[in-house]
């Protein structure tokens, strides 16, 4: 058997792997990412995507790509019994901290060829027709047993990340319960072409007795994506148990989110059959055409207990799976994705400690059961009420539903929780406590964006997947101050970590000064007073890791030193 060597062999060739293998690619990391399926996905799969993974793309200069195939919409309509009664409209929310104040409508397969394309550019590709067959891990790294082909081979890598979907068979080898159930409906979902007298720009959630319906815009085709509840009589072929149960939909793996009947075929969906299902839950005239893909399914939630098992990891559909209500589930994976790359990257490149790696799990668990328990809720209050309990929703939805339209704080907070901007990690040894400081930028939440001057952002300045050093200065700063503290900064600039200076000047402009022309950028982190000054360092995935009060470094520098296991390096890896 061949053997060949890398430093990480990514599973899986869905929106998590090859987010995970770009951002690998471009710390310079050795990898190699398979996939069994012959071709790449073609079809719209996952097709909502957030403001926090638009700037995730943002910062690696792909955001643009991604725009101009996917419709921005700003609007999600709840219609009962075939009548609107209110919805969010982000208008209404003044979400002014992420240059993305919007829903992405994208099809899955779009955003894994902005990946491809990426990946080709840097020249790497994915291995198909490859699919994993065995996996021994040791102390020095991981055994991969693969096949293509019907021929087998072996190749060697420090660590394996298993982003192989739902039906995960990295998963499967490292025994990890894949705890949860699947939910008792059975859902049908197609992408069709919608005539009706409703537009067809944004997002619409239907409710009718214990029917639920979902109209998606999709880009591009004239088509649209519809999903509804199946109102036939419940199969009890999809009532599998456990992670034996192999009847269950993933966003993550094109192989696995079909339906199958006994024979694992994918069950056969007829337009016909979405047809009656639909109108009977939008309660509108509505015909439906032109299908260009149909299937059914079950949904799950489901969630591993452990992130990482030694060498080898899971992200994505293959740690988590849950409804699809609130568009959660492919961004989620792009996450976990860009919080293990880095770290990945500074373990192999620049002698980090591995107790770094277990900050993947800490940080990331939590999120994932979180947004189980949140979806859960969002898909039981719409699609798993009957009998009294549907009634005393539909009677209770106007009354609230339609007050809640108006008024903009709730529409923010609504806006934020779908949009994944206010997830917090918690402490944890190379993410600095939040201190006694109440500044709403702090360790452990993502760094916000905020406008500098009329033509630049603050993301503008924090592009790239690497680690900043940002300095804020409210107190206006004469020519030689501002050399000063940029002298101080470049003793910490490298490949891997970029510096900035943000601050109001005493006069005119600096080089190599970001001047302010406004208070935003203050206001949003925290500096009160016009003496006022801070220091930051913001991680590769946008996430604080350390904050101080004041321009000195030295505190910095020190924390610095957790990232390398080298005496006296003060330079982490992205």
């Amino acid at each position: 058997m061949q053997h060949t060597d890398c430093d990480v062999v990514i599973v899986g060739a869905g929106p998590t792997g090859l987010m995970a293998a770009y951002l690998l690619q471009r710390c310079g990391v050795r990898f190699r990412i398979i996939d069994k399926a012959l071709a790449p996905n073609r079809e719209s799969r996952a097709a909502v995507m957030s403001a926090r993974s638009l700037e995730l793309f943002a910062s690696l200069g792909l955001s643009e790509t991604l725009l101009t195939k996917g419709i921005m919409t700003q609007q999600i309509d709840f219609h009962l019994s075939g009548r609107r009664k209110g919805g969010l409209n982000y208008d209404l929310c003044e979400i002014n901290d992420t240059p993305f104040p919007f829903i992405l409508m994208i099809p899955q397969s779009a955003t894994e060829q902005t990946l491809l394309d990426a990946l080709a550019a840097g020249g790497a590709e994915v291995e198909r027709g490859v699919e994993l067959v065995g996996l021994t891990p040791s102390q020095e790294g991981v055994d991969i047993e693969i096949s293509q082909n019907g021929e087998l081979s072996r190749l060697r890598a420090a660590y394996v990340l298993g982003a192989d979907g739902g039906h995960s068979k990295v998963r499967h080898h490292l025994a990890l319960p894949f705890t949860g159930a699947p939910y008792p409906q059975n859902f049908l979902l197609g992408d069709v072409q919608v005539n009706w007298e409703n537009g067809h720009d944004h997002f619409r959630i239907f409710m009718h007795g214990e029917r639920i319906g979902l109209f998606l815009p999709l880009a591009g085709s004239g088509l649209s994506r519809v999903m509804t509840t199946d109102i036939g009589a419940a199969d009890n072929n999809l009532n599998g148990d456990g992670d034996n149960d192999t009847r269950y939909a993933g966003h993550d793996n094109h192989n696995v989110s079909a339906k199958e009947r006994d024979d694992g075929e994918p069950a056969a969906l007829e337009l016909e059959e979405l047809q009656r299902a639909f109108s009977s839950a939008a309660q509108v005239p509505v015909t439906l055409g032109n299908a260009q893909w149909l299937t059914k399914f079950r949904t799950h939630h489901r969630c591993v207990d452990h992130y990482r098992i030694g060498r080898i990891f899971v992200a994505g559909d293959a740690a988590h799976i849950h409804s699809p209500a609130g568009g959660q589930g492919m961004n989620t994976g792009l996450q976990d994705a860009a919080n293990l790359a880095w770290k990945l990257a500074a373990v192999l490149q620049h002698d980090a400690p591995e107790s770094l790696l277990e900050t993947y799990e800490s940080e990331r668990l939590p999120v994932a059961r979180d947004t189980i328990a949140f979806t859960d809720k969002l898909f039981s209050l719409a699609a798993g009420q009957s009998g009294w309990r549907a009634r005393l929703r539909d009677a209770l939805a106007p009354v609230v539903v339609g007050p809640a339209s108006r008024l903009g704080f709730v529409q923010a907070k609504a806006f934020r929780k779908f949009a994944q901007l206010d997830i917090r990690y918690g402490e944890n040894p190379f993410l600095a406590p939040p201190g006694s400081s109440d500044a709403p930028a702090r360790p452990g939440i993502r760094a916000p964006n905020a406008q500098l001057s009329r033509h630049q952002d603050l993301f503008d300045v924090l592009a790239g997947y690497c680690f900043h050093v940002l300095v804020l200065s409210r107190r206006r700063l004469s020519p030689p101050q501002a050399a000063a503290v940029l002298k101080s900064l470049a003793s910490l600039a490298s490949e891997t970590v970029k510096t900035a200076l943000v601050a109001r000047l005493t006069v005119g402009i600096h080089p190599g000064v970001e001047t302010v022309t406004g208070k935003d950028v203050f206001v949003r982190y925290g500096l009160v007073n016009d003496t006022a000054q801070a220091v930051l360092l913001i991680r590769p995935d946008g996430v604080i890791a350390w904050r101080g009060d004041n321009d000195d470094l030295s505190p910095l520098i020190a924390f610095l030193q957790r990232f390398s296991a080298a005496e006296g390096s003060s330079s982490p890896s992205s």
